[in-house]
């Protein structure tokens, strides 16, 4: 490679590029004098997939075309190849423009695509950085993501985790989620490049549904397969070892068609993890409006999630039968019930179907058992799932499978279904198999108009809309006779539907929405995200990116003191879940006397913990006896700029902690959960007893 004859420079970034082939040859973070891309050699420019109808697996990569033509201006560089030439099909009147602007911190990549060419161009890569280094030599880089209601860490060097099939890859390779949240933008718009001092933001620069996806490759390989690890040096077996990064457009341009792609950007950070989540929300603030929200689901309050049948026909409790339900709850101080099972043949079967089951009591029963709940002053929030169709059903044989999100091979895709009670199910023999729904068929988001009409009219305080957060395990759609082009993002319409929904609430602002695990775009739609976090290592990405918005979490344990600890550490109302939700609240008694104190605790210190700033660890240290951190703790801002902390002790001994806040000299006061008041701590050290977590004040909040 030539040495690029031009530099994009400020004093953030500097930014050099090959005219020989519009590689990104180097990438310099001069504020941490960080080589972000090491050999200038191993530069990338762009890779194409254009699949021959007897050859699909025929790339186009950016280093094999001739040189392009360059454009220059003081904030950018700009390269066009006009045509193409790819691995088995010659030449192609394929036109790629990238363009890289640096203004301030962001270096931004434009990408578009014009194709003449009779073949379709179905995935895009650029950005495409060649050779990604730590920001010091023997430090270790981690990929840092959005993932189920929190956050996924998978490490890159000098390990690396291979998160797809090795037998489908040549080298190790990351392209995928750890649970099931789906893949790439919308549900993951950013990544972090994480080293021990710094890390690489690269992100999205638009809020679009179109598919871009984070792609790793380890070249050549692992020195070291048992131990997943990078070979030592710069070689091996006389191969450059390098760390290959892209954003992966998948677009599926077709012949005659010009795409312009969704900007990426990058930005280089110092520091850890919640630095590169800071530069995702400043450009989330920029746009993202969230949604109204209750007046009471603002409040601190706890919820019960109660499934009255599954789709083995338990038929567990009648609707007659809930108003004693209601009777516990409004006992407990629990503010809403979450209903789930009580349409026809229980969670999970006959989808999209909402009608109440008539061997439960049927719609009036149903109704009525709401009014007298909410006469209690308990609310009632009803299950909803709008993504499935059952197979299982004549209704999807006859009617749904047209509005079924197709594969390119014209068939639906099916999700494998939820196993529920019997040992037959169990061992998933007579499962019921869920097909995902195009929402961008007009005739299918109507029908799911209808089916939340049923859900008003039954008099509900709001629904939550279980899976809400992915189609799985779909990503585009290619059946056009849903009146979108060929290989449209699944997901495009997620946000539309609820916001359909809302234009026919006719006043009631005292309606819901929540969803399972949102992702964070789904909070200009949604009021709640209920999600499960049952992890002792929990990474709060997600709270600590949208530090105001209504989160909440499972609570089942019959002695869940941690659980409850957790929930007042992350701000996270209680779902009460006995029995894996199938049970009632007097059926633990000690999680639920623990999460009252929790609750009236939350409620004193409000100022801080609920109405404050949540910044996870950032703005205090709290350390062991040895001066290790402590985990976990988390932070809180007041508005008038005074910092609480809330620490838990997950262990079964008693532990002693130093704490500090940043610039903090003032006395600090501390309260456990089931403490007996506010006590005045010398030293900052703090004694936690065994499984408690207390809130740590500069000052005594005021008596209610």
């Amino acid at each position: 490679m030539t040495s690029p004859i031009a530099w994009l420079e400020n004093e953030y970034l500097r930014v050099g590029l090959s005219a020989e082939t519009g590689a990104l040859a180097s990438l310099e973070d001069r504020q941490q004098h960080w080589n972000i891309i090491g050999r200038s050699e191993l530069g990338l420019s762009f890779r194409l997939l254009v699949p021959l109808p007897d050859r699909r697996n025929n790339p186009v990569f950016g280093a094999e075309q001739d040189s392009p033509s360059v454009e220059v201006d003081a904030e950018s560089i700009r390269f066009v190849w006009n045509r193409v030439r790819s691995r088995l099909g010659g030449e192609h009147p394929i036109g790629v423009t990238q363009r890289y602007v640096l203004r301030g911190k962001r270096l931004t990549i434009e990408t578009s695509v014009d194709n003449q060419s009779e073949f379709t161009v179905e995935n895009v890569f650029s950005p495409y950085l060649g050779d990604v280094r730590a920001p010091k030599e023997g430090e270790s880089l981690s990929a840092i993501r959005h993932d189920y209601g929190s956050g996924m860490k998978q490490p890159m060097w000098p390990t690396f985790e291979n998160s797809v099939g090795y037998y489908g890859v040549g080298v190790p390779t990351q392209l995928a989620q750890k649970k099931m949240s789906g893949y790439g933008t919308p549900v993951e718009p950013f990544t972090l490049i994480q080293g021990d001092s710094g890390g690489l933001y690269v992100g999205v620069e638009e809020p679009s549904t179109e598919l871009v996806a984070w792609h790793a490759e380890l070249w050549p390989g692992y020195g070291d397969s048992l131990e997943a690890r990078v070979p030592d040096g710069d070689e091996i077996s006389d191969k450059p070892v390098r760390l290959q990064f892209a954003a992966v457009h998948v677009p599926y341009i077709m012949p005659g068609q010009s795409r312009e792609l969704t900007p990426v950007f990058l930005e280089a950070y110092a520091g850890d993890w919640h630095a590169g989540a800071d530069v995702y929300a400043r450009w989330r603030n920029e746009w993202l409006q969230p949604a109204d929200v209750p007046e009471w689901a603002k409040e601190p309050h706890s919820w019960q999630q109660l499934q009255v049948n599954s789709p083995e026909d338990d038929l567990r409790i009648d609707f007659e039968e809930l108003i004693e339900v209601g009777r516990e709850a409004a006992h407990a101080g629990v503010t809403a019930i979450q209903l789930v099972g009580y349409n026809e043949g229980g969670q999970d079967r006959n989808n999209p179907s909402h009608k109440p089951d008539l061997r439960l009591g049927g719609y009036h029963g149903l109704k009525k058992a709401i009014g007298e709940i909410q006469a209690m002053g308990v609310k009632v929030v009803l299950f909803a799932k709008f993504n499935w169709a059952d197979r299982s059903t004549t209704e999807f044989r006859e009617r749904f499978i047209h509005e079924a999100v197709k594969d390119p091979y014209g068939d639906y895709y099916m999700h494998p279904g939820y196993k529920y009670e019997t040992v037959t199910q169990l061992l998933d023999i007579n499962t019921r198999r869920l097909i995902p729904m195009c929402f961008l068929s007009e005739s299918y988001l109507q029908e799911c108009e209808r089916q939340f009409q049923l859900l008003l009219d039954l008099g509900a305080d709001g629904i939550l809309y279980d899976e809400c957060l992915h189609h799985l395990p779909t990503l585009l759609c290619f059946d056009e006779g849903h009146g979108h082009r060929y290989g449209a993002p699944t997901y495009a319409n997620d946000r539309e539907l609820i916001h359909r929904f809302r234009r026919m609430l006719h006043g009631r602002e005292d309606f819901l929405f929540a969803g399972e695990a949102i992702y964070d775009w789904e909070f200009d739609a949604y009021g709640l995200s209920y999600h499960r976090s049952e992890d002792r290592d929990h990474f709060p990405l997600h709270r600590y990116v949208a530090p105001y918005q209504q989160m909440m979490t499972a609570v089942t344990g019959f002695d869940d003191r941690n659980m409850v600890n957790q929930c007042l550490v992350y701000r996270y109302v209680i779902s009460y879940e006995p029995f894996n939700f199938k049970g009632r609240l007097p059926d633990f008694p000690e999680t639920v006397a623990y999460g009252q104190k929790m609750d009236a605790l939350r409620r004193e210190t409000r100022e801080w913990i609920w109405d404050g700033r949540f910044s996870d660890t950032v703005g205090a240290s709290v350390t062991d006896g040895d001066g290790r951190p402590h985990h976990p703790y988390s932070v809180f801002t007041h508005e008038d700029g005074s910092t609480a902390v809330v620490i838990a002790n997950y262990d079964t001994t008693e532990k002693t902690v130093n704490v500090s806040l940043d610039g903090a000299k003032c006395a600090l006061f501390a309260r456990l959960v089931d403490g007996d008041g506010w006590h005045e701590f010398e030293g900052r050290q703090l004694v936690l007893p065994p499984r408690s977590a207390a809130v740590v004040l500069p000052r005594v909040p005021a008596a209610p």
